[in-house]
């Protein structure tokens, strides 16, 4: 289709993404300050040597995940595509690093 074009990328659309990211930033931020406390669910000494493995799952998630979501924005920006609810994946992904953090938790302090 030659005659078809994208329209270009609104600046609301721009603020919106970016206020979205700095929200899932704080998000994360307050995320990571409770992945210490899987240390509360060993039960004895033996077990927390395996927390540090837990931690670095949920840390590295969490990390992974604010550098890839800006990404995925910036291509999806690229395209002259809204950029917003590809920021939005940021959440659901931040919880899920820390709710995996908090499985291998339980998973080897069983072991």
């Amino acid at each position: 289709m030659a005659g078809w074009r994208r329209p270009p990328v609104a600046a609301s659309d721009f603020v919106v993404t970016v206020l979205i990211y700095l929200v899932a930033c704080g998000t994360a931020w307050v995320a990571a300050s409770f992945v210490p406390d899987y240390r509360l669910l060993a039960p004895d000494a033996a077990a927390l040597r395996w927390i540090p493995l837990a931690e670095a799952v949920a840390w590295l998630g969490m990390i992974a995940t604010l550098l890839l979501v800006p990404l995925w924005t910036l291509r999806a920006i690229a395209l002259r595509g809204k950029a917003w609810p590809t920021a939005l994946t940021a959440f659901p992904l931040l919880i899920e690093s820390w709710a995996v953090g908090l499985l291998v938790t339980i998973v080897v302090s069983s072991i």
